[in-house]
């Protein structure tokens, strides 16, 4: 009998590093989405946060409660709210709950691109400032929350009492399913165009927040000097756009997650080499540049970890329905279909 040939250690690694992102993958990005959460609900308590940054969001509370609650309480509510999902999120308690009011937030935050354009837009329907990017950046979240809330563990199905009782037992169900069938392909798509949009605001003057410039700069000291800042921010531009277009057309999946991976990076390289552009005070409290590189850079994380813990053939993006519910290898076998993203 002809004996295998052994695996080689780069093989044995990536086996042992699929097994790790199979069993823990999910939870990791939860515990990530989860202290981001946590972390920037808990600095709307910060008395160092300017007033903008402050309050901006509690506008936003404020309108939807018709004006019951100013600016200052609606950011402090805001605050609690944040809060709530991220320990929900990190303990692993009322996911469902905390999935539901994830959605909600989520939705609330795209408020201010209507009533406060003035705040997201620099040139409609293109020109993003780094406040409307942050908003934006909530396109991921959504879908990292689709596939969350998917992956919670079902209860063995239950008599439920009343026709409500059943209704809503049955469109929980369907719509748990459905999260788990499309949330994989909406992540893609999202971060497929927020890459693409993002990498071409920095061919331009991204509406003054000075966001291209810093970014020109880094690539300048990473590369000692041998571009400039200008072509810094093209070549990155360059790369997040390659990224964006590899992500839509669903090619050359390895590639890409190697170029996403560098790209990540790369965008770690300011916490060191510009510090005083992140932080207001280390290491709790950042500026608006550090939220949105912070938050980049977690939720993005987190989203690579939830699409590799998922993908079912090296070759290519595709995922199981509902992979991660329990017993969905047995009794709902036969609802399992492959979804080429």
């Amino acid at each position: 009998m002809k004996i295998p040939p052994r695996p080689g250690p780069l093989a044995q690694a990536l086996g042992s590093l699929q097994s790790w992102l199979n069993e823990y993958g999910v939870k990791t990005a939860r515990l990530c989405i989860g202290s981001v959460y946590f972390w920037f609900g808990a600095l709307r308590f910060s008395p160092v946060v300017s007033h903008d940054e402050a309050y901006l969001p509690g506008r936003v509370i404020s309108a939807l409660t018709l004006h019951l609650l100013d600016s200052a309480q609606g950011s402090f509510a805001l605050g609690f709210w944040e809060c709530f999902i991220g320990f929900s999120l990190v303990a692993g308690i009322a996911l469902r709950l905390s999935s539901f009011l994830m959605f909600a937030h989520l939705l609330v935050m795209f408020l201010p691109m209507a009533l406060w354009p003035r705040h997201v837009w620099y040139l409609f329907p293109f020109g993003l400032t780094l406040r409307g990017q942050i908003i934006l950046d909530n396109l991921v979240m959504i879908a990292c929350g689709m596939v969350l809330a998917s992956s919670v563990p079902r209860r063995s199905r239950v008599a439920r009492s009343g026709r409500l009782g059943r209704w809503m037992h049955d469109a929980d169900d369907r719509a748990s399913r459905w999260m788990g069938r499309h949330g994989v392909l909406f992540l893609r798509i999202a971060m497929g165009v927020l890459y693409v949009w993002f990498g071409a605001l920095k061919y331009f003057t991204d509406g003054g927040s000075g966001f291209s410039q810093f970014t020109g700069r880094i690539i300048e000291r990473i590369t000692f000097g041998l571009t400039g800042p200008v072509a810094g921010a093209a070549a990155l531009a360059t790369l997040e756009c390659v990224i964006g277009l590899g992500l839509l057309s669903g090619r050359l999946p390895r590639t890409v997650l190697a170029l996403i991976l560098l790209h990540l990076g790369l965008m770690c390289t300011p916490l060191f080499f510009e510090p005083e552009t992140i932080w207001l005070r280390f290491p709790f409290v950042l500026t608006l540049t550090g939220k949105f590189l912070i938050r980049h850079l977690a939720l993005y994380a987190a989203a690579i970890v939830i699409v590799s813990s998922v993908a079912q053939r090296a070759h290519g993006w595709s995922a199981l329905v509902n992979p991660f519910q329990e017993g969905s290898s047995g009794a709902d076998k036969s609802d399992r279909s492959h979804t080429t993203l």
